[in-house]
């Protein structure tokens, strides 16, 4: 049925039988469900919930694909007080430069200035950067990021 079985209807039934004046006159938020939400269910609206509020943000850079590579953009993403989510990065489909890879990462930050200011020091740091919202970094992107990585020589890249 509907409802929020049982354990929805403990706080339902204290707050009608008065249980609980010293809640009189204030705002409360009666949550009418039991307990057994599963867990994975609970991740994802969690997860939902910070990426509509901002603070769960996706993103795709390009960064040399020699030792270390990766290691500058995690660097300043600490230095920025951003948490790493996830972090994959794509060789084979990267176009033009093959000292180059495109990593996809997924970072919690505070709110959505704390984001805009991760990305742009991601840019002022020479990592070409597109967050993602609804659309996917596509070929534009990939376009944009090699032309500019090209201007810089291999040997010249960031490790």
């Amino acid at each position: 049925g509907g409802g929020g079985g049982g354990g929805g209807a403990t706080g339902l039934a204290a707050l009608l039988e008065n249980e609980c004046p010293e809640l009189k006159g204030k705002k409360v938020v009666l949550p009418l469900c039991g307990g057994n939400i599963d867990i994975t269910v609970l991740g994802r609206v969690i997860e939902r919930g910070l990426a509509a509020d901002g603070r769960l943000i996706r993103f795709v850079s390009t960064v040399s694909d020699r030792p270390g590579g990766i290691n500058g953009v995690t660097k300043i993403l600490s230095e920025q007080g951003a948490s790493i989510k996830e972090i994959f990065h794509e060789r084979a489909w990267l176009q033009s430069n093959v000292y180059n890879v495109q990593i996809k990462c997924v970072i919690e930050v505070t709110d959505r200035e704390h984001g805009i200011r991760v990305h742009q020091e991601l840019i002022n740091q020479g990592y070409p950067t597109l967050m993602m919202n609804e659309s996917e970094a596509g070929s534009e992107f990939s376009a944009q990021s090699q032309q500019k990585l090209g201007q810089i020589r291999p040997q010249g890249l960031r490790i």
